[in-house]
């Protein structure tokens, strides 16, 4: 790596059941209502069940059996294999992607903070790294929150790492996908309880697994970072809801600032948790005679929230005001304006329309997870309309609408104040999990309509449709499979047969890897010139190389070079090179080429 960067310049800092009517019971501080399982994906025992018992008879064999079977509940047991599969697929697969243009940088981050805490609690502790790191109060990206790259870069000073290692990339990408992987967990439990059904939650869980970008991003990207703590920020918003007491207060502050200090769009969720306050207090029905009982959770849940952001964001020690609103506004008008390709023209990333994100998210959504999320959509609203100015009419109503303002809120905000966007809709692929849990809610209404008494043309019908949501699955499942590991590049037929003419693809520049692992593999000579589109890319994936090899590789002008990479990056048309020795294409698309010059 030491040679390849002595002639590379830094890489640039930017470029029960939906049908239930029974009447809604406040819960505040009380036993009354329902109540989250305490541990993610723990069963509740239904209505039938509590009346007839456990269903077991008290002699026979089939009594026998199922005192011998090792876990009675053949249900659980599938949640079991379903998740021990995905984890056992995560981790053999983990190692097979490249870095993302911003992951040095996020190291980098991690570091001018840790030489700020040192300093503060162990000035007496020399790290080499440090010598050439500076003082956060100078650092231009200062203002980014570190609740997940410190650690990381902790990690990474504890097993010797740095960061020209294959290790410490490996490393993150590692603990990126078991951090998603445990928000999974999370979001099965939410939707187990919601429907009162293993299946939907599983469900659930795989339509968040496969979505092929979201599947990708899971093993590197900052912004499924984002979206895991996301996730389990809105199981502890319902705990919280459902049972409104100090604990379960605290507990959602915690899971509220570890969002905020990941990324400061964050903010929105006390503004929700106030508006769903508000609603329960001015509705008569539902506030508690003590009103206490309501608003001091809410008081403790907004201080502690306060207090642990400030605790796990360093850069607001010095001044927790002034530097939070420099970061919000900072996250509001990115200082770095990009060319953004969109509908096969180039526009600023200041200006992008107020359709850029809709039309984002439907494009690189499998049709099926957005046919549900439109019929959930219609079913939340027709129920707000139904219940007047009180929006719901019980729990399960309220936790719908709570999943749909989850995902427009932030929506809405993101088109209201223009904010600058680029790279698709990855810095709003949070609004993923209310986007799926509103799906669901469709898919919920759908199942109870087709588990009901059914004619034989309704029964054909059901038929039908089910076929039509396996057929989905396998396909997208295909698709990711033929297509590992650049399920991030992943577009709809929506997006039409020329998708790289109109959006941009591999904007991370994972593909780079390939690239110079082909190179350095074909090609025997002693000194290899390497030119590229973009070099940050280039020089973050050099990494993977065999020291040897990177000692080969010289990044030069095009004039001297041996080799021109590109991933086609603000490039979308063909380059006028002739002589193309490899190339990646994904569906259809081109989204990365080598060509040899000499």
């Amino acid at each position: 790596m030491t040679a390849l960067m002595t002639e590379m310049p830094d890489p640039p800092k930017s470029p029960p059941t939906t049908d239930s009517r029974q009447d809604f019971r406040p819960t505040t501080g009380s036993s009354q209502g329902a109540r989250l399982p305490t541990d993610p994906g723990q069963d509740e025992p239904s209505a039938a069940a509590s009346q007839q018992g456990d269903g077991r008879e008290t002699g026979g064999l089939q009594d026998i059996c199922r005192r011998l079977t090792p876990i009675r509940d053949r249900g659980r047991l599938w949640v079991l294999l379903f998740f021990a599969a995905y984890l056992a697929l995560g981790l053999s697969i983990y190692r097979d992607y490249g870095i993302s243009w911003d992951e040095p940088t996020h190291r980098e981050i991690a570091s001018v903070t840790a030489k700020y805490l040192a300093a503060l609690f162990l000035p007496e502790v020399q790290i080499r790294e440090f010598a050439h790191t500076p003082p956060l109060g100078e650092y231009g990206a200062n203002q980014y929150g570190v609740v997940f790259d410190l650690p990381m870069y902790a990690a990474d000073l504890l097993l010797g790492y740095n960061g020209s290692m294959a290790e410490a990339f490996y490393l993150r990408h590692l603990c990126t996908f078991l951090l998603f992987y445990g928000s999974v967990i999370f979001f099965y439990s939410i939707v187990r309880r919601r429907f009162a059904s293993r299946a939907l939650g599983l469900g659930a869980c795989l339509f968040l697994i496969l979505s092929p970008r979201i599947f990708a991003d899971s093993f590197y990207g900052k912004d499924v970072v984002f979206l895991s703590l996301f996730i389990i920020a809105i199981y502890f918003f319902l705990r919280y809801l459902n049972r409104t007491t100090v604990v379960n207060a605290l507990l959602f502050a915690l899971a509220t600032a570890l969002v905020v200090d990941q990324r400061i769009t964050g903010v929105f969720i006390p503004a929700l948790a106030v508006f769903m306050t508000a609603i329960e207090f001015l509705d008569g029905s539902r506030r508690p005679q003590n009103p206490a009982r309501l608003l001091g959770p809410l008081l403790v849940y907004l201080v502690a929230t306060a207090l642990f952001i400030l605790l796990f964001w360093p850069y607001l020690w010095e001044n927790p005001v002034g530097n939070f609103l420099a970061s919000f506004s900072g996250m509001n008008r990115f200082p770095i304006v990009y060319p953004v390709l969109y509908l096969g023209r180039f526009i600023k990333s200041t200006e992008v329309p107020w359709h850029y994100i809709p039309l984002w998210i439907l494009i690189t959504t499998p049709l099926i997870y957005t046919f549900f999320f439109l019929l959930g959509a219609i079913r939340i609203v027709v129920n707000g309309v139904k219940n007047g100015r009180f929006l719901y009419g019980n729990e399960a109503e309220r936790e719908d609408f709570l999943f749909l303002l989850l995902f427009l809120a932030p929506l809405t905000a993101v088109i209201v104040l223009n904010s600058a966007l680029y790279d698709g809709w990855r810095h709003l692929y949070f609004l993923y999990a209310p986007f799926l849990l509103v799906a669901m809610t469709g898919a919920g209404w759908l199942k109870g309509l087709l588990t009901g008494p059914l004619s034989r043309r309704e029964r054909h019908a059901a038929a039908f449709i089910v076929i039509v949501i396996v057929i989905s699955l396998i396909n997208t499942a295909s698709w990711m499979i033929r297509h590992h590991p650049f399920q991030n590049v992943y577009f709809n037929i929506l997006a039409g047969s020329h998708a790289g003419e109109n959006f941009e693809l591999d904007y991370w520049g994972l593909s780079f890897r390939r690239g110079l692992e082909f190179i350095v593999k074909n090609d025997p000579r002693p000194r290899i010139g390497l030119t590229a589109n973009v070099p940050a890319p280039l020089i973050n994936n050099a990494v993977f190389l065999d020291p040897r090899d990177l000692r080969r590789l010289k990044l030069v002008p095009q004039v001297e070079a041996d080799y021109f990479l590109t991933n086609y990056r603000w490039h979308p048309g063909p380059y006028k090179l002739s002589n193309e020795v490899y190339s990646i294409t994904v569906g259809g698309g081109k989204i990365f080429s080598v060509f040899k010059l000499r």
